[in-house]
Parts: structure tokens; sequence; C-alpha cells
């Protein structure tokens, strides 16, 4: 298991780090005004030598200061532009390299407890181009309809577009969080596959599972979230920055038992450099 999606390598202080940090500081003195700018909207992709330099001192300060409002913003900054419609065009070979080949187990305990609870609606956040939120609806018995949500408008009018999804099937273009308080319903399968909720901010994620204990009885959620090799659980209920990314390893254990859910299911596997956890978490009655 490679240590690169770790809380160690997120906060590792080599030499190059060191500099690259120095630099930024330093540069961040000089332009204050643009400091602050990308303070208030970050830039996962900044170009020109200012810029880089900047958004390299706010990440070092903003994982000094846990100032994960910082992180979410320039997460979402990604995902919504022409990085996130990258990685659609490049990572559709995960449905089949790790949902069919590595999460059958998972998806077999899903039907199960879906089944038991007898929902009836699947949202899948951050639904990228539409396979796994196609496959549940093809293979979960009885479903009356399926929504996925998706921050980059790009990949959502591809997949209004195409043909080769159920007439199930709808997509809409939408801020996790914000669809959920204004549009969730009941009985309800809410999904976040293959590194979803690694984005949001621990705040916004209890507010989301709060609602959805409170308000909409009957409902579960599957979530398939890396985490960081080095977070343990036991130990550390918090969130943090890990890996080259600087994505959230949550303990998704305790997000969801103190927000009102019982754990069904819960099982750790590894792809690549990823160590993934997947979660089958229901409403307590």
């Amino acid at each position: 298991m490679s240590n690169t999606l770790s809380i160690e390598t997120a906060q590792s202080t080599d030499w190059k780090k060191i500099l690259k940090k120095r630099f930024g500081d330093f540069v961040a003195l000089t332009f204050p005004h643009r400091t602050r700018d990308l303070f208030a909207n970050p830039v996962s992709q900044p170009t020109g030598v200012r810029d880089r330099a900047i958004m390299a001192h706010l990440k070092s300060r903003a994982i000094a200061l846990d100032q994960q409002e910082f992180f979410e913003k320039l997460h979402a900054d990604f995902w919504s532009g022409e990085g996130g419609a990258v990685f659609a065009q490049n990572c559709d070979h995960r449905f089949e390299d790790v949902f069919l080949a590595k999460q059958k187990v998972d998806f077999e305990a899903l039907k199960k407890v879906w089944s038991a609870m007898q929902a009836r609606h699947i949202v899948e956040f951050g639904c990228c181009s539409g396979l796994v939120l196609d496959y549940l609806t093809r293979n979960l018995p009885v479903v009356d309809s399926a929504v996925g949500i998706e921050l980059n408008a790009a990949q959502v009018r591809m997949n209004q577009a195409s043909d080769r999804f159920d007439s199930r099937v709808k997509f809409e273009h939408a801020d996790g969080a914000q669809w959920l308080l204004g549009k969730g319903q009941p009985k309800s399968l809410f999904v976040s596959n293959g590194g979803v909720l690694e984005y949001f901010r621990r705040e916004r994620l209890d507010q989301m599972m709060q609602h959805i204990s409170i308000n909409l009885p009957g409902s579960l959620v599957f979530s398939v979230e890396p985490v960081a090799a080095d977070h343990d659980w036991a130990r550390n209920k918090g969130s943090v920055p890990f890996g080259d990314e600087l994505s959230f390893s949550h303990n998704y254990r305790d997000l969801f038992e103190s927000n009102g859910f019982r754990v069904a299911h819960e099982r750790r596997f590894e792809f690549d450099t990823w160590q993934m956890v997947a979660i089958i978490a229901t409403v307590r009655a």
C-alpha cells in the first residue's frame, strides 16, 4: 500500500516543500490584495509564478489553521471546471476496475438493506458519467426514480444528451448539499461512490446527514470513499487533509453514527494507491 494518500504526506516538510513554502510566504506578503482574493476564491489550477506561489502559501496555511472551508472551495473550483470534465473523460474505466471488480460484496449487502428498507428513490452525489447510477437503477428492485447530482455543468449536459441510460435516470447540475436540503425525499438511497464526500468539509456533511436522519425517514446512505492510510478512527474523529489533493479523510463511522444512523455494513479494500471504505448506513427508526 502506497503512503501517497496519507496525512503524513500532506503534512510532510521535506526541503523542496520548505523552499516552496518560504517562496510562497514571500510572494503572498508582497501581493496582499491578490492573496486575499485567492483565499476568498481559491484556484485549483493557477497559472503564472505569482498565483502558484500564493496558492502554495494558502494551502500550507490552511492545513496549519484547519481552514476546511478554503479546501472545500478549492475542490469545488476543480470539479466544476475543466479539471472535473477531464477526469470524467479519463476515468470511466473505474466503473469496471473498481465498482464491478472489487465491490460485489458491497453491492450484495446493499441489495439486502435496500429491500429491507423498502426504499424507492436513488440519488447519487457526484455522479460523473452516470455509469454507477444507471447500474444501481437497473439492478436494485423496485426503483421509482434516480437522480444524478453533478457539479460539472458540461458533464451534466453530456449525460442529459445521452440515450444509454435507463428512462428513470435523470441528471441535475447542482451542489449536492443544496440539492439535498431543497429536494431530498424520504425512502431514498443516497450514494457517494469513489470519492465525493472527501471534498466536503465535515460541517457540511453533518448538516446533510442530520437532514436525512431527521427529515427523510426510511432513507439510507451507500458511501464508498478514500481515507488516509494513517487515519486511526479509534483515536481521531476529526477530518484531516491528506494525500496530494488535500481532500478530507473523514471518520465516516463517526459521521454516520453521530448523526442518527446505524452502520449496517463496513468494509475496506485497496485500489492502486487508494485505501477505500465502503459503508451502508441506515436512518435509525
